[in-house]
């Protein structure tokens, strides 16, 4: 029987495609959303499901995602994302899930954006409660801060819409995940009209509101992902 039993070189990549985000699979019109596997900068291999279809030419990878039902788990209501908690990394679901550190930090190095989106096993993506914006103008992970106006590129909630304006984070080590209060004015974008008082969006949900997609009831998802466009 006759086989290959000659010694590898170590300086030969047996495996030289070592993608570090989803936009490394991504083939226009062929590529399908799913499970994939990339390597974070240690060279360590990791599952992830990347989202290819929802917004053509852009490719997301998904970073955390929750349902309503477990939104009081520290890693979901008090832990910003520059800081390491990380529940079920290696199993993709889509109600207890979040990244680790060292994985969160290899793909926002290789992404120019980030988004928020709600229920999106069920709604997809439809641009309703939902946000989206860049790192150049608003890097999510290092900010820390209560009620700041920060740049976004589009921005839904409950049917108010913001194009390329500002909207009001909170992120707050060991108290608040990164989140916006609808009910709180001060920013270019004003989605107070119809909100709760302290009504969060996209995280933290100590005031809920079942108008809002992602707190719609206990089914409900939040998700956040980091992405790329071609």
């Amino acid at each position: 029987m006759m086989g290959d039993n000659c010694p590898k070189s170590k300086t030969v990549e047996l495996n030289p495609f070592r993608p570090k985000s989803c936009i490394e699979y991504y083939i226009p019109g062929k590529t399908t959303c799913g499970i994939y596997r990339l390597y974070d900068h240690y060279g360590y291999s990791y599952p992830v499901y990347c989202d290819f279809t929802s917004e053509p030419g852009t490719a997301w990878t998904l970073v955390m995602s929750y349902s309503q039902k477990f939104r009081g788990l520290s890693q979901f209501t008090k832990t910003p994302f520059k800081f390491d908690a990380p529940v079920n990394e290696n199993a993709q679901n889509w109600n207890v899930y979040r990244l680790s550190l060292r994985r969160i930090k290899s793909l926002a190095a290789h992404s120019t954006h980030w988004r928020a989106t709600c229920s999106y096993p069920s709604h997809g993506v439809d641009f309703t409660d939902y946000v989206r914006g860049n790192f150049r103008d608003f890097n999510i992970i290092d900010f820390l801060g209560s009620g700041k106006c920060k740049k976004v590129e589009y921005v839904n909630i409950r049917g108010h819409f913001g194009v390329h304006t500002t909207a009001k984070f909170w992120q707050v080590a060991g108290a608040l995940s990164l989140h916006i209060d609808s009910s709180a004015a001060g920013c270019d974008f004003n989605p107070t009209a119809g909100a709760l008082v302290s009504e969060d969006n996209f995280g933290f949900y100590a005031v809920t509101n079942h108008k809002f997609r992602c707190t719609g009831g206990e089914g409900s998802t939040t998700q956040w992902w980091f992405g790329s466009h071609l």
